[in-house]
């Protein structure tokens, strides 16, 4: 409620503590606040239910929730009732010049009765005269925070006594400390969204710098066959340089899939066409490194809902970490089932799911240690040294979960890693 003046009437009430007489109805509303308290973590939302309630309990058919902006000094409108669309969809009114300016500089509660009717106080709603109104400080550790207000306008409703006023301070304090919560809430994951800005950046820099040694190690090779014209130092050059920028490349992806949240384009793909395309394309590596790749899929699980460039994506993360754990000689595999027991269906974020089907990549290395396991899933970890991302798995894992799965990794020490992705059938 907004007013053309901030002092208050002679017969204005100023109660200096409340009263501890509750009576039962205030019970009832501090349950039902206290229910929305912890049901909900949306602060429009829990601030509109504790209005709500507030003017439910104290028979009044207007009121607003307002806090005080410093930076801008004015008080933003959090919750509304009874207040016409232009008020409440500007979303704040001016400090100044309001009962609620009088209130926050005093840290007291007001009632107001007999000026409201003689026409010296309005609403904010100017067609509408206000019968009796109430302004309340919400106090946080001895702050004030904005004020709780409420209108009567209808004069079968009675004025606002000061047993009333008592009440409202009891109310308005879960406002405060939920405001205040919220507040302390929304600080901490400022704070870990910078903690997490800081370690991506510094993950990056680390790849990219190692990257981009081995750029300008492909191109000084280049530079060098170019004037001995040495077309087999050329050729080599030429591989450092593709192989960097396809990493490059790689982790930009990464950084993509990992940093947004999307919901996959789930399409029918054969599972058989999707394992052969990933093969294919790390065949020349496996090659290279004299790493044999198998193909252990059953024959009855032919078809999978996912998204095919996701999946692949995921697929490509894990052959290749397996290629290269994989000594020369080894053999690097990808195997499917379907599975419909309970234990197996748990694993997905839909238990209720007909049946999982399970896509397995193993090797013949050397495991991964109880240590590592930890942590292998976690962003800008690596066991590859300066070789690895650390974004892999992390991307792999979190796509998987998109589609309602989950991955898990089975490894004992010495013993050759596997790799298992739940996906429902």
């Amino acid at each position: 409620m907004a007013t053309a003046r901030i002092t208050p009437p002679p017969d204005a009430v100023c109660p200096e503590a409340p009263s501890p007489d509750v009576n039962s109805s205030v019970h009832a509303s501090l349950l039902k606040i206290s229910e929305a308290l912890g049901s909900n973590l949306e602060l429009a939302s829990v601030l509109q239910t504790i209005l709500d309630l507030t003017l439910q309990q104290m028979h009044a058919q207007q009121g607003s929730i307002l806090l005080f902006d410093e930076h801008q000094d004015r008080l933003q409108m959090l919750a509304s009732t009874g207040l016409p669309d232009e008020i409440v969809q500007k979303g704040y009114i001016q400090r100044k010049g309001s009962i609620a300016e009088w209130v926050i500089e005093n840290n007291q509660p007001i009632v107001m009765n007999n000026e409201a009717r003689k026409g010296e106080y309005h609403s904010l709603d100017e067609k509408r005269r206000i019968f009796s109104a109430m302004c309340v400080p919400l106090r946080s550790h001895g702050r004030v925070l904005g004020t709780i207000n409420l209108n009567r306008l209808d004069e079968s409703s009675g004025e606002f006594q000061p047993g009333d006023l008592e009440l409202m301070v009891i109310l308005t304090s879960h406002a405060a400390i939920f405001i205040e919560n919220s507040r302390l809430h929304e600080d901490n994951l400022n704070a870990a969204r910078l903690a997490a800005i800081g370690q991506t950046v510094a993950g990056i820099s680390h790849c990219i710098k190692n990257m981009l040694t081995g750029v300008r190690g492909g191109m000084s090779l280049i530079e060098m066959a170019s004037s001995s014209r040495s077309w087999e130092r050329l050729d080599k050059g030429h591989n450092i340089l593709n192989r960097n920028i396809e990493r490059i490349a790689s982790v930009i992806l990464d950084m993509l899939d990992y940093s947004k949240e999307r919901q996959p384009r789930k399409g029918c793909v054969s599972l058989v066409s999707l394992v052969e395309e990933v093969m294919g394309t790390v065949q020349s590596e496996a090659e290279m490194r004299q790493v044999r790749l198998e193909k252990r899929l059953d024959p009855d699980v032919k078809m999978v809902e996912v998204d095919a460039q996701q999946l692949f994506r995921c697929l490509l993360n894990l052959l290749h970490n397996a290629i290269d754990a994989t000594p020369k000689g080894g053999t690097v595999w990808v195997g499917s089932e379907q599975k419909a027991n309970q234990a197996i269906l748990n694993r997905l974020s839909d238990p209720s799911a007909k049946g999982a089907v399970i896509i397995r990549v193993g090797d013949t290395g050397s495991g991964v240690s109880a240590e590592d396991g930890k942590n292998l899933f976690e962003p800008f970890f690596s066991t590859k040294g300066s070789k690895g991302t650390g974004l892999g798995l992390a991307v792999t894992r979190k796509i998987v979960e998109e589609h309602g799965g989950r991955i898990e990794v089975d490894s004992e020490p010495d013993e050759p890693a596997v790799f298992a992705i739940y996906l429902p059938a």
